[in-house]
C-alpha cells in the first residue's frame, strides 16, 4: 500500500527521472515544490522545478479505485549570465533534452505513468521575460497517471 499521495509520487517520479539523465549535465538536481516562489532577479544559477498543477480522479472501471490523473510542470529558469546566444541554446537543448527523456515514462512498477509531454512554444509570458530581464524560463507540461 502506498503512503504517499498520488501527486506526491508522481512528482518525485518525474524528478528522480530528470536527476538520473545522463545525456545532460544540471548544475543543481531538479526539486519538487508546491509553487514557485523565487524572483528571477535573485536567481545565480540554473533550477529545475517540479510542481504538481491539477488533479483528477478517472473513472474508467467498475473498481472501487481508479488510476489519478495529473498535469505537472517542470520550470528551467536560469538568470542569464551572458548576452550570447549560445547559452539560450544550451539551455533550450537541455529542456529538450529533459522532455525526451520523460517522454512515455513509466516507473518499474507501472504505477506512474507519463502519458503526455507538451513539445509546445513557450507561451508569451515565458518570451518576454527573457527579453525583459535577460532570465531563460522553458516548461514542460506533463499528463501522468498514478495507478491506486
Amino acid at each position: 500500500m502506498p503512503t504517499l499521495s498520488p501527486s506526491t509520487e508522481a512528482c518525485e517520479a518525474i524528478r528522480d527521472r530528470i536527476n538520473s539523465g545522463t545525456d545532460y549535465a544540471l548544475e543543481v538536481r531538479a526539486t519538487v515544490v508546491d509553487e514557485l516562489t523565487e524572483d528571477l532577479q535573485d536567481l545565480r544559477q540554473l533550477r529545475v522545478d517540479v510542481i504538481q498543477e491539477t488533479e483528477e480522479q478517472l473513472v474508467e472501471t467498475l473498481d472501487l479505485q481508479d488510476n489519478s490523473s495529473h498535469q505537472i510542470r517542470v520550470w528551467i529558469r536560469k538568470k542569464l549570465d551572458t548576452k550570447t546566444q549560445d547559452e539560450v541554446e544550451q539551455l533550450k537543448l537541455l529542456r529538450r533534452q529533459i522532455e525526451l527523456r520523460l517522454l512515455n515514462y513509466a516507473t518499474t512498477d507501472w504505477r506512474v505513468r507519463i502519458w503526455d509531454v507538451s513539445n509546445s512554444q513557450a507561451p508569451l509570458m515565458e518570451r518576454d521575460m527573457f527579453h525583459q530581464d535577460r532570465s531563460f524560463v522553458a516548461s514542460i507540461l506533463c499528463r501522468v497517471e498514478v495507478k491506486p
